[in-house]
């Protein structure tokens, strides 16, 4: 959604189950023909390129940034940091994100994100805030979904929640070929997303430090 932090699952919306990374430094670029995160897009005209810079310690923190290219120039910054570890045969990760947007009068947002993993499924929670500029009041959101994944094919439901209103399907594919990752995704949005459904074609490559 690209490289298997638990960030890049987060923010590109391709790859949406929650991976354990290797400790260590690591840089990541791409690009995706359809900007879609969460089922809603994203607003871009063509293709956007992205890339991030994650770090993640042996004992479970990890800290990253990641950046997308919208219309104008405009650039979505993302912040995050989190912990993750493993209880038995459960994976969690805990942590916070910021969406920041250069743009004048731009919305931010602000989320806390939980994610539980038990083999081939995953279980996605988020409480967010959108930070609205020009002293518009808040709005208080929360995000759920529930992805299956097997031998690289996925499939996730996810719906949002409170102030926000809203559900997706989406089905794709991900490998790695020659060092990159490539992916497809059919995403089918509910009409009160405000998106149409369409597929998104993905590519990246992760550079271990």
């Amino acid at each position: 959604m690209m490289k298997s932090t638990t960030k890049t699952l987060i923010a590109a919306g391709l790859l949406s189950a929650s991976v354990m990374a290797e400790a260590g430094l690591s840089a990541n670029i791409g690009a995706m023909s359809d900007y879609y995160f969460r089922g809603t897009d994203q607003g871009v005209n063509g293709a956007s390129m992205m890339g991030g810079l994650d770090y993640e310690a042996d004992n479970g923190l990890s800290v990253g940034t990641w950046a997308a290219s919208l219309n104008n120039g405009e650039l979505e910054v993302d912040v995050y940091g989190g912990y993750s570890g493993e209880v038995e045969d459960f994976s969690y990760y805990l942590g916070y994100t910021g969406y920041l947007y250069t743009q004048d009068g731009a919305t931010d947002f602000h989320e806390i994100n939980f994610n539980l993993g038990y083999g081939p499924i995953s279980f996605e929670y988020t409480v967010g805030t959108e930070d609205r500029s020009g002293g518009a009041a808040e709005q208080d959101y929360t995000f759920a979904a529930l992805t299956g994944e097997y031998e690289g094919a996925y499939l996730t439901y996810g719906s949002f929640g409170n102030d926000y209103d809203g559900d997706y399907w989406e089905v794709g594919y991900g490998a790695t070929y020659e060092g990159l990752d490539l992916g497809v995704a059919y995403i089918d949005p509910d009409n009160t997303i405000g998106s149409e459904e369409t597929i998104s074609f993905y590519i990246s490559k992760t550079f271990d430090f």
